[in-house]
């Protein structure tokens, strides 16, 4: 399979889509707060909706979604809510495809900083420290990074359409 080289803005119609992938991710990941995920699964739907004008999709020739990245951006902030690829096709560089694009997003919106938490036990971590991010603290069992955009600018690869 040739891997995608673009992502596009996501739509409503790539909701559950997400849903899917956020359920995989915490029956996964973090299955110890699977309960109270689902308790509050009204109010992520809400985080998502909202999330919306800055989240991509990776799709395949057919358009179907491989993975996605979503965040939100406040003043010169942009928070990375989230990103996940499709199981049996991690550490292909779709990943790192999806953080660039939401880079990019997020400094043409006048982001000047990326931050992040990640659970202890995901190896997310990986693609962070390796896309340029530094670890600055911790929040419970998340390990919180943070990228400054300012030398990031232009070294962004993906096409965004």
């Amino acid at each position: 399979m040739t891997m995608p080289t673009r992502v596009r803005r996501a739509e409503v119609s790539d909701l559950p889509f997400i849903l899917r992938q956020e359920r995989e991710y915490m029956e996964t990941i973090e299955p110890h707060a699977l309960l109270g995920w689902l308790t509050v699964l009204d109010q992520n739907l809400e985080l998502w909706i909202d999330c919306l004008p800055h989240t991509f999709v990776c799709p395949d020739a057919d358009g179907r979604p491989l993975g996605y990245v979503m965040g939100s951006l406040d003043g010169d902030k942009a928070t990375l809510v989230s990103i996940s690829v499709l199981a049996g096709l991690r550490r292909q560089g779709l990943g790192r495809l999806l953080l660039e694009a939401f880079e990019q997003d997020a400094g043409s919106s006048g982001a000047r900083v990326v931050e992040i938490g990640v659970y202890q036990g995901n190896q997310a971590h990986l693609l962070y420290r390796a896309a340029g991010y530094e670890a600055t603290g911790q929040d419970g069992e998340y390990v919180l990074f943070s990228k400054s955009l300012s030398a990031a600018a232009g070294g962004n690869r993906a096409v965004l359409r």
